[in-house]
């Protein structure tokens, strides 16, 4: 009987430290799970912080980036535009139209422990005038990483208006045949199949900024207007030109005042062309690529062959006052143009003189009158001439300066 109690006994202390035991085991589980939720919330914590700080960092380097560009496109002579460096595009925009390149920040901007990186692009055809800027920050040491992107509006062009010069020639000054009836002026409206026939309601066919006064009368006589546009009525596929009704100054050729550069593209001026034809050609751009490239600028006196450009896709062709220093190049006559073509003959009536148009399909403006146009040259009217170099404008905006793209603002980590 001893025996048996004893057994018990020791039963009841075996079972009493076992509770004891997996007490004290569920115990120290229940404090490591403990400082497993304190530790993993803390860790949280501070992933929430490491990553607010990051983004903070990415913010104020797109600031940073903002305020550059505005700085650096005030200056004329800014170099922001004239590179590429093709690592620097974003994903899914890698196509040939676009531009990247990276900017750098102040040296001495703290970076609160972070690498930052800033990448600009714009899409050269579509839209020169917009940037996408993305910023990003990633820390060293605990690798928090955000990023955060802004459009802007940038002044690389200027809004160039409405077009109130519907005419497939405009000038500034008077017009002439070297053989009488052997060019072809199509006017708005007119047969738009062959440039030929009467068509109806036709427009104007030649429009001049400049007609002389003969008689000083202060107005400009229907004898006058036809003295200044010696083009035969065979030439003016139905319809004449319609000159000013008074007298206008007479161009300043010592320092030209091209009042025909501003009726055609408003406000942009000769160097904002020429830096986006130069941008299209430092990407590779050409008439076989697509996007085509839209805008020329052209320096060579060379006679131009090439064919450029379509009805849904027209093209700007500028011959600058380098290419017309003595007489501005002529378009072969086998070569369409289809868009608008500018001459700068820096209001000197001689560089125009006896040039070829090709066939332009659109509208020829030139500073200056253009006498002794070669036979077989046919100017055809196309509404949207315009579109290679019309970029779209919010109404109201301050293009000469940079400005965001209302609700184009974008975070992510």
């Amino acid at each position: 009987m001893h025996s048996t109690l004893g057994d018990f006994k020791r039963q009841q202390g075996a079972i009493t430290l076992l509770m004891v035991t997996l007490l004290v085991l569920l115990a120290s589980m229940v404090g490591l799970f403990t400082a497993r939720g304190v530790w993993t919330e803390r860790l949280a914590s501070n992933h929430s912080l490491w990553n607010a700080q990051a983004k903070y960092t990415a913010e104020a380097a797109l600031e940073t980036a903002l305020t550059l560009m505005d700085s650096a496109l005030s200056d004329p002579a800014n170099t922001l535009w004239t590179s590429h460096e093709p690592g620097q595009c974003a994903p899914g925009l890698t196509g040939i139209e676009w531009q990247c390149r990276s900017l750098s920040l102040d040296a001495a901007w703290d970076m609160q422990g972070h690498t930052v990186q800033v990448r600009v692009m714009r899409d050269v055809v579509r839209a020169p005038h917009v940037a996408l800027v993305l910023a990003e920050a990633r820390h060293t040491a605990n690798h928090a990483a955000a990023q955060v992107q802004q459009s802007l509006y940038m002044p690389t062009i200027a809004p160039i208006g409405v077009a109130n010069k519907a005419a497939p020639l405009v000038t500034q000054g008077c017009v002439s045949e070297a053989v009488v009836g052997s060019t072809r002026f199509c006017a708005p409206n007119a047969n738009q199949g062959s440039c030929g026939g009467s068509g109806y309601n036709v427009g104007t066919a030649i429009h001049s900024l400049f007609a002389p006064d003969a008689d000083g009368n202060g107005l400009i006589s229907l004898a006058e207007q036809q003295a200044c546009l010696n083009v035969s009525a065979s030439s003016l596929q139905g319809g004449g030109g319609v000159m000013p009704s008074t007298a206008l100054p007479t161009p300043n050729t010592a320092q030209c005042d091209s009042a025909v550069w501003r009726t055609v593209f408003g406000a942009t001026t000769p160097a904002q062309i020429q830096a986006i034809s130069q941008a299209q050609a430092l990407k590779g751009l050409s008439a076989n690529t697509s996007p085509a490239r839209s805008v020329y600028w052209i320096d060579s006196p060379n006679e131009w062959s090439q064919s450029l450009g379509s009805a849904s896709a027209p093209v700007l062709l500028v011959f600058s006052a380098t290419a017309c220093a003595s007489q501005c190049p002529r378009i072969s006559p086998s070569t369409k143009i289809v868009g608008t073509v500018f001459l700068d003959t820096q209001c000197q009536d001689s560089r125009a003189a006896l040039w070829h148009s090709g066939t332009v399909m659109g509208q020829v403006a030139l500073a200056s009158g253009l006498p002794s146009l070669q036979g077989g040259s046919q100017l055809q009217w196309l509404a949207n001439h315009r579109q290679a170099f019309d970029w779209p404008w919010p109404s109201g905006i301050d293009a000469q300066r940079v400005q965001r793209v209302r609700g184009s603002w974008k975070s992510g980590s």
